[in-house]
């Protein structure tokens, strides 16, 4: 019986390549591993629309939210490895919850083979405009002066905001205080109150109230200054250039995947992220293009990992 599986598999490679060669012939999943409206699902939403132009197939958003995306990442992770199931994956699944789930977190990254970048975004401090401070430099002064009196305000414990405050203070040697909340938008009216002084949040989320006066920024978390904020200086010129917090968003696939189904979406959605309507609709979240291929994703992720795993277990976090 094992010799006639051995003799029949070579006869079976023509048909597996012909799969591979006309797929996709039925619609594709991008599975979202939060609710539907935000970040994530808002930078998937204009990605499916131009890999739908791109694959001729309908490319339908999935939500699937829970343990900070873990729920829908293990969903992939399980799906059949045929290229009709993706995921949109973020820093929470694919970075956080493995170092932060002790022994028993699945390690996300060995279930699903990188795709390609989508996109990414940094971080804007801003401040409560009572706060007398009007860069980084003197944030960080006036919190070596208050120890742990400075309220961060955070979208939750072991989110992005979170983890970019716990960074800053490694980095500038102070102590700030946390104060989680249920998302950046129930932190934003108590910062604009006063009853907590900073927070790190997406620049779509908190552009339009500096631009209003009613906060005010000290920073932005890039490599360089955004498009959106040309005016703000960037953590690195603000003499922190280890300080670089992205939010990002990308297509995974479940591990097993055939690599030239990976490359027939990587290629898709380079061509999609060229549209003006997708880079459009990228840009008003705050979100720049970053096409790439399974290779640079593997990079780009254990550049992430290599950055976030010892501010995570510094703090001591744990998520299970």
């Amino acid at each position: 019986m094992q010799r006639r599986a051995l003799l029949a598999t070579p006869l079976l490679l023509p048909a597996i390549a012909r799969a591979q060669e006309s797929w996709p012939q039925r619609a594709v999943s991008l599975v979202v591993p939060f609710a539907p409206g935000g970040p994530v699902d808002n930078v998937a939403r204009p990605a499916a629309e131009g890999l739908r132009r791109r694959l001729g197939q309908p490319v339908v958003v999935e939500n699937r939210a829970g343990a900070g995306g873990v729920v829908g990442a293990r969903y992939v992770a399980a799906a059949r490895p045929d290229g009709y199931t993706l995921l949109v994956g973020s820093s929470g699944p694919l970075v956080i919850a493995p170092a932060a789930g002790g022994a028993s977190a699945p390690d996300l990254l060995n279930a699903l083979a990188p795709v390609a970048l989508i996109a990414d975004s940094p971080q804007m401090l801003v401040v409560t405009p009572g706060l007398p401070v009007r860069n980084l430099a003197e944030f960080v002064a006036l919190a070596k002066t208050r120890p742990g009196e400075i309220n961060m305000g955070s979208a939750g414990i072991g989110t992005t905001p979170h983890l970019a405050a716990e960074l800053l203070g490694q980095l500038a040697g102070v102590r700030l205080e946390h104060v989680p909340y249920r998302g950046t938008g129930a932190a934003l009216p108590d910062l604009m109150g006063g009853k907590i002084e900073a927070l790190f949040g997406d620049i779509s989320a908190v552009l339009n109230l500096v631009e209003n006066g009613r906060l005010r920024a000290l920073a932005t978390t890039a490599p360089t200054r955004s498009p959106l904020a040309p005016a703000i200086p960037t953590t690195a010129e603000e003499g922190f250039p280890a300080l670089v917090v992205r939010n990002f968003q990308a297509l995974l696939a479940p591990a097993g995947t055939p690599r030239p189904i990976l490359d027939r979406i990587a290629a898709a959605l380079g061509e999609a992220l060229g549209e003006e309507t997708v880079r459009g609709a990228l840009a008003r979240q705050g979100a720049e293009p970053a096409a790439s291929n399974p290779e640079h994703l593997a990079q780009y992720l254990a550049q992430e990992r290599a950055t976030w795993t010892p501010v995570i277990r510094a703090i001591g976090l744990r998520l299970d």
